[in-house]
């Protein structure tokens, strides 16, 4: 099997857009988001070394008990098999369970596309020094405005654009490295071939005309995901120029400030007013305390029973739902 793929950026920059067209390719297989990350590895202290049998069989039993994995649509017999026998460590069992996926679907190359990677690209370069780390870049605008449509995301414009700079930067720390790769999103989407010829190059493998060709992956639950099934557009460009108010854009800049020339992006030069900046600051730290308290059950389970994944996760899922119910689908 050849060097992982991975797509990191960050929530709202077409991730999901690439991880389908080169998915399409008949080489390569582009798992979903695994949250291998928050389930496991942030938890690597609890669950123990996995060199350990009794270790690798508790963190194996209650990964492969997720939703997370249960929506994979995998033999998940076969993938505890797999993971029982060459988990001898995290960075083991990353890889396993990326190319057990891989192999299911008849693929030789594998890869993961998870936005919160951006966090963690160096550990990933590290972990696997021939990886290829994609990081897809969007103007901080119009990904803030889709954000705010989005039922998991925050309605503050301040926070949104927060997580935006934290997450490309993130991603941007791995510039230096030679498995590293910055792709546009407004250059993917308005010359997609140009693009896919571009990163398959870098990835060493031949450009396919499959991964132009929508199709529909039954993983594909949720609207948001449901949306990149559908096939190339640019309609989406420049859409904060309807969305947002230029207050708002103010507000987007001012966070972002002198990264917008870095990223290469023109800001438009707005400044936001005093009363909007306090009123935005204030719903931002009201989101964060309101977000703790209404998760309070699944914070309970990491704290106090961290390995509970399970129990966790379903708590988390029952806070989402009840957000979502509160918000209309754009």
């Amino acid at each position: 099997m050849d060097a992982p793929i991975f797509i990191v950026g960050g929530p709202r920059s077409g991730t999901t857009l690439l991880r389908n067209m080169l998915n399409r390719h008949p080489a390569i297989a582009i798992c979903r988001e695994t949250e291998f990350f928050h389930w496991i590895y942030k938890r690597r202290r609890t669950f123990g070394s996995l060199s350990d049998p009794g270790n690798r069989q508790r963190v194996v039993k209650q990964y492969l008990a997720t939703q997370r994995m249960q929506r994979m649509r995998l033999d998940l017999e076969a993938l505890g098999a797999t993971l029982l026998q060459e988990a001898t460590s995290y960075e083991a069992m990353f890889l396993s369970l990326l190319r057990f996926f891989a192999r299911a679907h008849g693929k030789r190359r594998c890869g993961e596309k998870t936005p919160h990677n951006a966090l963690i690209a160096e550990m990933l370069s590290e972990w696997y020094p021939d990886a290829v780390v994609i990081h897809l870049l969007r103007d901080p605008r119009d990904a803030v405005a889709s954000m705010l449509r989005m039922p998991w995301a925050p309605r503050s414009v301040v926070s949104n654009a927060r997580t935006w700079l934290r997450f490309n930067l993130g991603g941007w720390r791995s510039r230096h490295r030679p498995n590293y790769l910055l792709v546009r999103y407004e250059e993917l989407v308005t010359e997609p071939e140009a693009q896919l010829r571009r990163i398959c190059a870098f990835a060493g493998e031949e450009y396919s005309p499959a991964m132009l060709v929508p199709n529909w992956d039954p993983t594909a639950e949720l609207f948001w995901f449901q949306r990149a099934e559908e096939p190339v557009t640019t309609e989406r460009l420049g859409k904060w120029r309807d969305e947002l108010t230029p207050n708002l854009v103010a507000l987007v800049e001012w966070v972002v400030g002198r990264y917008m020339k870095t990223f290469g992006y023109e800001a438009v030069g707005g400044r936001p007013t005093s009363l909007s900046l306090l009123r935005e600051l204030a719903s931002a730290v009201s989101y964060a305390v309101g977000k703790r308290v209404e998760q309070f059950p699944a914070v309970w389970y990491y704290l106090i029973r961290s390995t509970n994944i399970v129990r966790e996760e379903a708590a988390r899922e029952r806070y989402l739902k009840s957000t979502a119910a509160h918000r209309s689908r754009p």
